[in-house]
């Protein structure tokens, strides 16, 4: 018993391209460039990090939400993930380190 092939069906160019969202949709998800402070301040508070969202905030406000190779930051919550994830690294520095121990 012979199975029928199954025909492909072809796609019109307007449904492979990629149907961007509007800025309504993405708005407040990370995708809004500059972030409002808000928006930062309760992704910091949600991430147990609130102390560094005004520093973060301010640091790339002076850098004009750009890179350091000059592209365009496109998801602002990829940074502050790395920002926290650094912050707290550091902070585990610190506590390793004592007053007595020596670098050299």
């Amino acid at each position: 018993m012979r199975r029928a092939k199954r025909r492909l069906e072809r796609l019109t160019t307007s449904a492979k391209t990629k149907q961007v969202k509007s800025q309504a949709e993405q708005f407040g998800f990370g995708y809004s460039m500059p972030p409002e402070p808000e928006f930062v301040a309760i992704y910091f508070d949600q991430q147990g990090c609130s102390e560094q969202a005004d520093r973060f905030y301010r640091h790339y406000q002076n850098e004009r939400w750009k890179t350091v190779t000059g592209a365009d930051i496109r998801n602002w919550k990829v940074l502050a993930a790395d920002w926290i994830f650094d912050h707290r690294q550091h902070l585990k520095r610190q506590a390793r380190l004592s007053k007595y121990h020596s670098i050299i």
